[in-house]
């Protein structure tokens, strides 16, 4: 009698963990669970380590590959692998189930947001800082700032000085302030001192260094070419 043939589909074969590495890899890993003594498995899971190394080359030298390999290994191993793990200890269910904790997304609610939040801290500094020189200074920085933010969302509109002034004294808590004839000026790339100045480029140091081989040109000029032109030194008589 002759033996029927039996076909095995994927629906009756268990669930493939890893599609990238083959359901032979995944077969080899399941009969390195039903070998008996810890030497035997030990051998197989490095050889089926190092099997599945050679399906990427590239990147076979890089450490944290390698543990990565040894973690899938465990995992399609259903984590009842017997083994001595290379890399410290053998992972587990509970590392594969693992989230971190979400990182919440910094919310800054406050009037005059065109400014940007920078200002705020800015102006907290200012507020902490002592009378004097510096403390001015730092807040005529903060002016220039706010202006150059509100001529970059409002580029349409013409900027006033007052409005800015008048907006850092409302944001300060009416701390912080200005003469009121003071002008705000705008701290650019295009407008800072020597901004036309190549810093980069070497100069040519040498420029005005005398050449020594022409020491001797204004005492002894070169002669003038003849042209072809036959030039009688005698004198007629």
């Amino acid at each position: 009698m002759k033996k029927s043939l039996s076909l095995e589909y994927n629906s009756t074969r268990n669930n493939l963990i890893f599609s990238e590495y083959g359901r032979s890899v995944q077969k080899l890993v399941q009969y390195a669970k039903t070998l008996e003594t810890k030497d035997e498995r030990q051998k197989v899971i490095e050889s089926i380590v190092e099997l599945i190394n050679q399906l990427n080359p590239q990147t076979k030298n890089v450490l944290e590959y390698k543990q990565k390999l040894w973690r899938h290994v465990f995992k399609m191993a259903d984590y009842e692998l017997d083994v001595e793990h290379p890399y410290g200890d053998a992972p587990s269910e509970e590392d594969n189930t693992f989230r971190p904790s979400t990182v919440p997304y910094p919310q800054h609610e406050f009037n005059w947001r065109h400014y940007g939040y920078n200002i705020r801290v800015m102006i907290d500094k200012a507020l902490n800082m002592e009378d004097g020189p510096i403390k001015q200074g730092f807040v005529e920085t903060i002016l220039s700032y706010m202006k150059l933010s509100y001529r970059t969302w409002n580029k349409e509109h013409f900027v006033s000085d007052d409005i800015i002034i008048s907006d850092l004294s409302v944001m300060s808590g009416n701390k912080l302030s200005v003469d009121d004839d003071h002008t705000i000026a705008v701290v650019t790339k295009n407008n800072l001192p020597n901004s036309n100045v190549n810093t980069f480029k070497p100069q040519n140091r040498n420029r005005n260094k005398p050449n020594p081989q022409n020491k001797n040109t204004a005492n002894n000029p070169r002669p003038r070419p003849n042209n072809g032109t036959i030039v009688n030194k005698s004198k007629r008589k």
